[in-house]
């Protein structure tokens, strides 16, 4: 199975969405779905960050998305660390 796991690495301000670092999105990459067992909270913006940073990844290799909140407000800016991931 070919996935993506992005894992909440910083935080800044406070996250609408409530997303603390450690937390995940797993995305599997044979089914396009996102794995709901893996994952924790799913923000709509985060997420499109993430899928917009799908077609940078490579095997073994790490990409880095931001959700677009510049937490300059009442919201949280994260930034997520991409890895691909297949079971062999």
């Amino acid at each position: 199975m070919k996935r993506n796991i992005a894992t909440v690495r910083r935080v800044t301000g406070t996250c609408n969405a409530g997303y603390q670092v450690g937390d995940q999105i797993v995305i599997d990459r044979e089914s396009a779905c996102i794995d709901k067992q893996r994952s924790g909270p799913l923000c709509i913006f985060a997420l499109n960050a993430v899928l917009n940073s799908l077609c940078r990844i490579e095997p073994g290799k790490t990409a880095f998305a931001s959700c677009p909140d510049p937490a300059t407000g009442l919201g949280g800016n994260v930034l997520l660390e991409i890895v691909e991931e297949s079971d062999a």
